[in-house]
């Protein structure tokens, strides 16, 4: 049997992509990304293959030196264009070349004067729950894990970071390369360039930000390392190289995104009381419970979050103390019951499981966390 996810136009009985290898030109300028992108699949395809696309502009299709045809569906303001990739006559691999639109809503591209610094721009993306298909072609669904490389270019002075290893850097030139080796959903595929400094915490542990906030952001978050130790020896070996963080301008509409090795967070949790830990403990233990054990689709999203907030939960008991602990889990549940009394109690929105034909992930949950 196979997995059909409402809010994905991937089928998955063609083969699911294993590895990507990116080529990435960021423009401020258009507010777009220009993108080549090698796809391997896990086994050969025979005839289409079905990607999911949001506003992107396709601009070839080949394997090696043979080009192929593709075609667009007709648009759907939820689920996007569906992509036809056409002649994949036993081949496993192919490129497509594409642009992304000034409006893909999983890039948010900030002016100088919506930074700290004032002086640059400022990139970042947010994929979850199913944006990522506004950045490449994909199978944008939890079910789909796949490895990839990129190399990106950006403008001199400027600073790329990805959830991923980095492999070569160099400012100067505007060129960085990077690699996951650990297979990932697209939804966790993560994306940064500004103007970026940054502070070690740890043998593991480090936190990116504009030169304005490194020092308050490193000291409210130096502390890090040893809640990583404490979480191992809860839940077994961090199994993802580093944990890595970047703080993000203001208008970035969560507390943390829990991207692997680069937890994105709002600078509003820079308190200089180191009063907002909790949120870095959440967004850690996401590194076992969401980014290695995934739900499958997004009805079942409250697998991801439900056990992240249990194992916050111990960790924070481990770290704080039960008392700590006891009140972080009434202030969730009075805050879980205002949600569901506005949204209605009665309403399939404050189900676990979400309604098989919903077709908006971003719907789904009532509180991303």
């Amino acid at each position: 049997m196979t997995l059909h996810d409402p809010t994905s136009y991937a089928d998955l009985a063609q083969g699911k992509i294993k590895h990507i290898d990116f080529h990435i030109r960021i423009d401020f300028d258009s507010h777009t990304l220009d993108v080549e992108a090698r796809y391997q699949m896990q086994e050969p395809v025979h005839g289409s293959l079905y990607l999911d696309t949001y506003k992107l502009e396709i601009q070839e299709a080949r394997v090696d030196d043979q080009q192929l045809a593709w075609e667009l569906d007709a648009s759907d303001e939820t689920l996007g264009e569906r992509l036809h990739v056409k002649g994949l006559a036993g081949a496993s691999s192919f490129t497509l070349k594409f642009r992304t639109s000034p409006e893909a809503r999983a890039l948010q591209w900030m002016s100088p004067s919506q930074t700290a610094g004032g002086k640059h721009p400022f990139l970042y993306s947010q994929c979850q729950a199913s944006n990522a298909r506004s950045i490449f072609p994909c199978q944008d669904t939890p079910s789909v894990r796949f490895t990839y490389t990129a190399e990106v270019e950006v403008s001199e002075g400027l600073s790329a970071v990805m959830a991923a290893e980095q492999v070569d850097a160099s400012k100067e030139r505007g060129w960085f390369s990077f690699k996951m080796p650990q297979p990932i959903p697209s939804y966790l595929f993560a994306i940064a360039v500004a103007n970026l400094d940054f502070r070690e915490l740890g043998p593991r542990t480090g936190i990116y930000a504009e030169p304005e906030l490194l020092d308050a952001a490193a000291w409210e978050f130096a502390e890090t390392e040893k809640t990583m130790v404490e979480a191992e020896k809860l839940l077994g070996p961090y199994l993802w190289g580093r944990y890595d963080m970047l703080v993000l301008p203001p208008s970035f509409p969560f507390g943390g995104m829990e991207n692997p090795r680069l937890t994105f967070l709002t600078p509003t949790a820079i308190l200089g009381t180191r009063g907002q830990a909790n949120l870095v403990t959440h967004e850690l233990a996401h590194a076992w419970t969401g980014n290695l054990v995934t739900n499958a689709t997004w009805q079942d999203f409250w697998l991801n979050e439900g056990w992240t907030t249990y194992a916050e939960t111990r960790i924070t008991e481990i770290l704080e103390g039960k008392e700590a602990a006891d009140l972080n889990a009434v202030y969730d549940e009075k805050r879980t019951y205002e949600i569901m009394k506005r949204v209605g109690m009665e309403s399939p929105l404050t189900c676990l499981k979400q309604p098989q034909d919903g077709r908006d992930a971003d719907s789904m949950p009532s509180v991303l966390a």
